[in-house]
């Protein structure tokens, strides 16, 4: 298991963003309801894999199972230790052939429906297994840059090929961010997808990771091959 002192070493633990205007919304180019109900389709060639058993350890698959952050005094924990603070709960499957790219085909769907990159945020992390370290959130999107109001939020990371993303629902930015809800974050996401074209399994794999209104279940999102 990796430290902290080894993780600022390679990249180094980045702290909140500037406070910034607050930007609206637009609407979806599309005018499809974010939260319109989603039929299930059955679990793609390749996903079916993880859909026989729940995930229970993290050096299994390439999916994570939860976001983290460093350990402090209050943990009462190692400084050197990580802690969960949000469940995974959707995962991607995009048509490319590395990383980057299939990280870029998954952001772009929600650029293209006004999501707003890098917003205001908390640095998280997701543990790699190939690379045995915990890593910083890859590629983060909301529905505004700060989300006074309240914002769906993301936080993404690719790893051998498959994108993990903690969807969920801030509370209002009063005076900070709370979780809302994992379980509209989840939806909206389905929904945004499919929108987009996209084939959506509605909670087709067992992360075993139950945290508030989440049940654990991460809802699979397939990209058609081009």
């Amino acid at each position: 298991m990796p430290t902290r002192r080894s993780l600022l070493r390679t990249g180094g633990l980045a702290g909140v963003g500037t406070l910034a205007a607050v930007v609206a919304l637009p609407s979806p180019p599309d005018g499809t309801p974010i939260d319109r109900t989603v039929e299930g389709a059955a679990a793609p060639a390749g996903a079916d894999r993880w859909t026989d058993r729940p995930i229970t350890d993290e050096g299994e698959t390439p999916i994570a199972r939860y976001q983290y952050r460093p350990a402090d005094d209050a943990d009462g924990a190692d400084r050197d230790a990580f802690v969960a603070t949000a469940p995974i709960n959707v995962v991607l499957l995009p048509s490319a052939e590395t990383d980057d790219a299939g990280l870029e085909r998954v952001m772009d769907v929600l650029t293209d429906g006004g999501w707003l990159r890098r917003p205001e945020e908390y640095t998280r992390y997701a543990w790699d297994r190939t690379t045995e370290t915990y890593v910083r959130q890859e590629a983060t999107a909301a529905e505004t840059y700060y989300g006074t109001s309240g914002r769906l939020h993301v936080r993404c990371w690719s790893f051998e090929g498959i994108v993990s993303m903690q969807a969920h629902e801030d509370t209002s930015a009063r005076p900070k961010h709370g979780i809302a809800s994992y379980e509209r974050g989840r939806e909206a996401i389905a929904a945004r997808f499919d929108a987009a074209g996209w084939t959506v399994t509605p909670t087709a794999i067992d992360l075993d990771n139950d945290r508030g209104d989440h049940d654990g279940f991460a809802t699979v999102v397939t990209e058609a091959a081009p």
